[in-house]
């Protein structure tokens, strides 16, 4: 999937990269129409879900199109369920509303030992004062966390510790306070 990725991104670079430009409005169908038709004639080893997940990708990570990856995002879960990054993305796209939680806990659902779901579920049952749903989650993100010994995960399972030493004093510190004064914030993938 990550060379699908990459290869989404040098066909957006070479076959819209100077329509986006010269165009002051942006004919954003006309662009997904292209991307995709590009990807299905050079990925025809992937599925239709794979192209749309990669669709969504690009718009996201590439353009800032937050709605329209979500449309196909969307489509993606519909067609092949266990498409757990999408269920990720549409997790990130909606964590300030529960539909982004129900995303988080498909795209558990669909791969258990893909960590950043858990650890943004438990975040936002933090964030709206649910620390009794916080904390199972916290425990087993950092239980598989640690198993899994991804260094990228380090800060995240930092804090879920310190959130959790929190959570099971029933006192709220500064880790608990930072984030319900925070509220609703966009994470990095």
């Amino acid at each position: 999937m990550a060379m699908l990725y990459e290869l989404l991104l040098l066909i957006s670079l070479f076959s819209s990269f100077s329509y986006a430009e010269d165009s002051k409005q942006v004919d954003w169908n006309k662009m997904e129409t292209q991307f995709y038709s590009d990807l299905k004639v050079t990925q025809g080893n992937h599925t239709e879900a794979e192209l749309e997940q990669a669709l969504g990708y690009m718009l996201l990570e590439k353009y800032n199109q937050w709605q329209r990856a979500a449309i196909h995002y969307k489509k993606a879960v519909k067609l092949d369920p266990t498409l757990f990054n999408s269920w990720y993305n549409l997790g990130l796209i909606y964590i300030d509303k529960e539909e982004g939680n129900e995303y988080f806990r498909h795209a558990i659902k669909s791969n258990p030992n893909f960590l950043p779901p858990y650890y943004w579920l438990a975040y936002n049952y933090c964030r709206v004062g649910k620390n009794k749903k916080a904390i199972p989650i916290f425990e087993k993100y950092v239980e598989i966390a640690t198993k899994a010994g991804d260094t990228e995960e380090f800060g995240r399972i930092k804090s879920a510790r310190e959130l959790l030493k929190e959570l099971y004093s029933g006192k709220e510190g500064s880790e608990l306070r930072e984030i319900r004064d925070l509220g609703a914030v966009t994470p990095p993938q």
